[in-house]
Parts: C-alpha cells; sequence; structure tokens
C-alpha cells in the first residue's frame, strides 16, 4: 500500500529525513514514535504530498510522488489525514464541513453526502452534533469531526499527525476510541503519536524514528519490551 525507499527531505540546509525506507501493507496500522523534531511529521506530510521529496521514491496506493506526472489531487482524494489542530470550517456546521469534499470532488448528490454524512457522524458518536458549529464543540469532539470528514472522502489510507497532542487529558480517550474501531475495521493507517499505551494496543508495527532516519521498526510486544536499539530503549525509558 505504501512504499518508501531511501526518502529523503531538506529544509534548507538541515537535513530532515536522511534515507528512510519501509513498506506498509494493506489493513496494517504502524504507529510512528520518536522524539520531537525526528522527523516523524515531515514523513507523514511526504506520503501525501503536502512536502516535496528531495530523494528517494515515495509510493502510496500505486501513485509515485516523485513523478511529475502524477496527480496529487488524485491521490489524495484515496488518502485521509487528519492533523494536530482541527482544520474545520468555522463558517460550516458540522455537516456541511462532512458534505463539502463529497459534492466537490467526488461529485456526489447533496443526498448521498447528507446520507454519509449522516452515518459518519453516527460513527464517531456524534449524530446529535451535526447541525452544531464548529466552535461550539470541544477538542476531542472536533477532532471526531475532523475524522468523520476524512474518511467522507472514503479514503484506502489514513494518515493522523498527533491527533491528540492538542487536547486536554480527558479528551483523548474519545478520539482514541474511534481510531482503535478504524483499526479493528481493518483501515490502512499511519499514526504519528505521543501515546505509547495506544501504539502498543493498536500497532501491527512500530517505528522509531530519531534523527531522520527509522533507528528500529517491529512489532509492538518487541520494541516496547525488548528494543534492539540502544537508542530505542533510551526513549522509552523516558516515556514509559
Amino acid at each position: 500500500m505504501i512504499h518508501v525507499e531511501n526518502l529523503q527531505k531538506n529544509f534548507g540546509d538541515t537535513h530532515v529525513l536522511r534515507g528512510i525506507s519501509c513498506d506498509i501493507r494493506p489493513q496494517e496500522v504502524v504507529c510512528v514514535i520518536g522524539p520531537s523534531g525526528s522527523g516523524k511529521s515531515t514523513f507523514l506530510r511526504c506520503l501525501n504530498g503536502l512536502e516535496s521529496i528531495d530523494g528517494g521514491q515515495v509510493e502510496v496506493n500505486g501513485f509515485a510522488l516523485a513523478d511529475p506526472k502524477t496527480n496529487i489531487n488524485r491521490l489524495r482524494e484515496s488518502v485521509g489525514m487528519v492533523f494536530q489542530r482541527f482544520n474545520l470550517f468555522p463558517h460550516m456546521t458540522v455537516m456541511q464541513n462532512l458534505m463539502m469534499a463529497p459534492m466537490d470532488v467526488l461529485k456526489l448528490s447533496r443526498r448521498q453526502a447528507q446520507a454519509r454524512a449522516t452515518a459518519l457522524l453516527e460513527k464517531v458518536g456524534l449524530s446529535d452534533k451535526l447541525n452544531a458549529w464548529p466552535n461550539s464543540l470541544s477538542g476531542g469532539q472536533q477532532q471526531r469531526v475532523a475524522i468523520a470528514r476524512a474518511l467522507a472522502m472514503e479514503p484506502k489510507i489514513m494518515l493522523f499527525d498527533e491527533p491528540t497532542s492538542a487536547l486536554d487529558p480527558e479528551l483523548v480517550g474519545e478520539v482514541l476510541a474511534v481510531m482503535k474501531t478504524l483499526a479493528h475495521e481493518g483501515m490502512t493507517m499511519v499514526i504519528v503519536t505521543h501515546e505509547m499505551a495506544f501504539a502498543r494496543e493498536v500497532s501491527d508495527r512500530v517505528m522509531f524514528i530519531d534523527q531522520g532516519i527509522i533507528q528500529e521498526m517491529g512489532s509492538p510486544e518487541q520494541l516496547f519490551t525488548a528494543p534492539q536499539n540502544p537508542r530505542t530503549a533510551a526513549f522509552l525509558s523516558k516515556v514509559l
């Protein structure tokens, strides 16, 4: 589903990603962990073309990102992304936020988009908020709406960039619960997270990135209980 080979990314003189290579299979959940500034979010943003790549190859759902002929907008139709901040349109109701892209991009009728939005809001536990304005919702509710909005495009892959980092601690659980449901349903997901217990529970594999490279990648059981890389062990000793 995702093939990355020797991915390089620079910001000016700073070499942020220094040769990342990995493969992510259909229906696999991969959590990406590591210290701040290690390149985790940049790696994620390279997977859907939000950041250009400076070297290497990235193929996502059959789209080669280094190929100038690749239609990035077509790629993004099949790759949903949820950010730290919710990025909901404040001048639209919750329902309107979910209906806009399916109508504009997928050319669904208003009735079809409305039916899809209603079903997704029920899925994330917010069926009573369809006519609410985003600023009337809690942070956790807004993030669940953001997940539903991404799902409204029926993506093949979901990318999550620290989706709970902007939330108050008591609101984190409701967002993680939605993501656990997606994992159990077989959605292919790449999740940058600081929630180690969540990563341990839902991941098929965990990727530890530091200094722009994958220092270690393995099953949650292996990586959290018997890390092979001393850098991984040092990081986990501080966060577990």
